[in-house]
């Protein structure tokens, strides 16, 4: 043995370490200029630089170099060779945009591509530069790009709080963390004020608008100190990259995980960047927890997409999306935790308040209890004022069509339930039946109730009224709410407490039994997945068996291209129940095609509520192995929302699963023509 003491983890990261490096060999370099704020030199630098490569014999394109009308970046584009922009025609005007499609074509060795962080206009492939940049990285061409600190995700909320600006363009942290080198332009503050005054970087009132803005110095003090310790953890970073391909560690990697919980609280994206920095900073495993719970499962769409956006933020900063089932959040977030060796957990100060405003117990305490020794960071809430946290939603015409006839159906059940139950009491009352007998009625009646209704209000309305109609009815004097007998305050007081507690209970276990369903039938879904590919002998009933799961899961028409002998072929068209396959095959026309070919070439979904190429009718994916790509399968998503994370889990098990199929079927050479 070689005395090599490295823990299973740091074995794993080493492994991954390698397969990466392996990856990237054919891939092109990314190289950032970075600066804390506009003007400190970056595009210039960028440009000094590609004169230098080009004076080497590299072949050195401009493919986009922002017109910042600045003597000193012009004179520096001089003697470049440079692709003409795109221009695109939006509301009067034309954009100036990058032609990425020129740019593959020229394919030089080294690509000038300014501002990293740049949102493209519509209609263009790609939503964001640095995707059309991945792109261009995937086709082996090395770029060089800028941009500014405070254009990276995870440091939004503490540039904001620095600058009081929310900046809209930003940048995942793994682009800025996966460039093969980053230089930092950095010019002390006093200088770059200067700049500003002589008009070297925006016109005289803006300059004086910035000046008492952005460019006040205490702030740009705090942003050069931001981006000079980012560049410091980059550093490490890539020291801890090198003990981990090293074969022997001493003290690297501590086996550190970090867990933070998605939420729809408006504090909520504050948290998980801070979970991020801190997972950045412990070189530490990063998972984001999303805990759905019967409440959320009926919650109106603006909360779901609240939530949506969360986690795709999380998925940005690099977590890796776990989601578990319950109603006990606290339990559930304990449970994970020690079940994953979760060693910190992340999260944001909630104070509930109820009734006359005393506080009752936080999640935090919750957790604690469940897990006492798990370390929990809380990130304070500063204030959030921009987000609501919950239920201002618009409904479309038909959702709330549904939700009037069902609260209708709802309240006529109440009334036709407390009409019986006052019935039968009175035949009690006629017949000499105890009070006690009415009340157990009138218990009865919302026990039924609440197993027959959607809503636990309907249930807790309907124990007020049963309080009412008895005492109007059977309480003396009669038919008035008045009594002479002190006795009953205590009887009304309990009935209505038992009323509601029963309501809630039959609720709760209403909800669990549904979700208790809703996760079996999702397992059943898999298992059956499983054992019908084994069976398939043919690419036509791989695509039959994946298309029937997909229309049980999500009820949505599915469309599939599959790669021939090095052809594409298709689409095969699969329905759902009331479309035919010619209005199918209309939705997917010839603009489809060109999102299905970027997907075959790049090996990465796109479509319909994806950043590339989103005008598409539906989404796209891959269905691959590690080393090949076998076709691509399209849902059409008919209202433009994107797939649950549940929901696209499942759908990815189900294509890397069919993927393995394909090759047993070609490499094994049983397909039948």
């Amino acid at each position: 043995m070689s005395g090599d003491r490295s823990t299973p983890e740091e074995i794993l990261k080493r492994i991954q370490a390698e397969e990466k490096q392996k990856e990237n060999e054919n891939r092109g370099k990314l190289y950032i200029f970075l600066g804390y704020a506009a003007g400190v030199g970056k595009t210039c630098a960028m440009l000094d630089t590609a004169h230098e490569l080009k004076k080497k014999g590299i072949d050195v394109v401009a493919g986009y170099i922002e017109p910042h009308a600045r003597w000193e970046t012009s004179m520096r584009e001089k003697g470049l060779e440079k692709i003409p922009p795109l221009m695109v025609p939006y509301k009067g005007i034309e954009l100036r945009e990058f032609n990425l499609d020129a740019a593959l074509k020229r394919k030089p060795q080294v690509l000038l591509v300014d501002e990293l962080a740049h949102t493209n206009a519509n209609g263009l492939r790609h939503k964001k530069r640095y995707e059309d940049i991945e792109e261009l990285l995937d086709a082996g061409i090395d770029v060089y790009t800028t941009v500014n600190i405070q254009h990276l995700e995870s440091l939004n909320d503490i540039v904001e709080n620095i600058t009081k600006i929310h900046v809209k363009e930003r940048i995942p942290d793994r682009v800025f963390d996966e460039a093969e080198q980053v230089k930092l332009i950095d010019i002390e503050p006093d200088l770059l004020i200067t700049r500003l005054k002589e008009g070297k970087i925006y016109k005289t009132v803006q300059a004086e608008r910035a000046l008492q803005n952005f460019f006040a110095k205490e702030k740009l003090i705090a942003l050069r100190e931001i981006a000079l310790r980012r560049m410091a953890d980059k550093v490490n970073q890539i020291a801890q990259q090198e003990r981990l391909l090293s074969e022997k560690q001493e003290e690297g990697y501590q086996g550190e995980h970090i867990l933070t919980c998605i939420s729809t609280a408006p504090s909520c994206e504050r948290v998980i960047r801070s979970a991020s920095r801190m997972a950045y900073a412990f070189h530490a495993k990063f998972t984001a927890l999303y805990v759905e719970t019967t409440r959320l499962q009926s919650a109106d769409a603006s909360v779901k997409k609240i939530r949506d956006d969360n986690l795709h933020l999380a998925e940005m900063l690099g977590a890796k999306i776990v989601t578990v089932f319950g109603d006990d959040v606290a339990f559930q977030i304990a449970e994970y935790a020690r079940v994953s060796g979760v060693t910190k957990l992340v999260l944001g100060r909630t104070n509930h308040k109820i009734l006359f405003g005393q506080k009752k117990g936080n999640i935090t305490d919750e957790i604690s209890e469940y897990s006492p020794n798990l370390d929990i960071f809380i990130i304070p809430d500063m204030g959030h004022t921009g987000k609501k946290k919950y239920f201002l939603f618009s409904p479309t015409n038909s959702e709330k069509r549904k939700k009037t006839e069902k609260l209708g159906a709802d309240i006529l059940k109440e009334a036709f339930m407390l009409g019986i139950a006052t019935a039968v009491g009175l035949l009690f009352q006629k017949l000499g039946f105890l009070n006690a007998d009415i009340i157990m009625v009138y218990l009865l009646g919302i026990l039924l109730l609440s197993l027959y209704t959607a809503r636990r209000y309907i249930a807790v309305s309907s124990a007020v009224f049963s309080v009412l109609l008895f005492d109007w009815f059977f309480v003396e004097p009669f038919y008035s709410f008045n009594f002479y007998s002190g006795k009953y305050s205590a009887t009304f007081g309990i009935m209505l407490l038992f009323s509601i507690i029963i309501s809630a209970i039959i609720s709760t276990e209403k909800h669990q039994a549904k979700e208790s369903a809703k996760m079996m039938y999702r397992t059943e879904l898999l298992l059956d997945n499983s054992r019908r590919m084994r069976r398939v002998e043919s690419v036509k009933e791989l695509l039959t068996e994946l298309s029937d799961k997909v229309l049980k899961l999500m009820n949505l028409s599915v469309v599939f291209y599959v790669q021939k002998e090095g052809k594409l072929t298709g689409p095969w068209l699969f329905p759902k129940p009331g479309i035919s396959k010619a209005e199918l095959g209309k939705t997917v026309d010839t603009k489809e095609k060109a999102v299905v070919d970027w997907v075959m070439t790049n090996r990465k979904r796109a479509g319909c509520c994806t950043h590339t190429l989103p005008e598409a009718n539906a989404i796209y994916l891959p269905i691959k192995t590690s080393d090949e790509i076998y076709g691509v399968m399209g849902i059409v998503l008919e209202e433009k929302r994107e797939i649950p994370p549940f929901e696209y889990g499942l759908l990815t098990a189900m294509l890397n699963e069919a993927a393995l199929v394909f090759a047993r079927l070609i490499y094994g050479r049983k397909e039948k023509p």
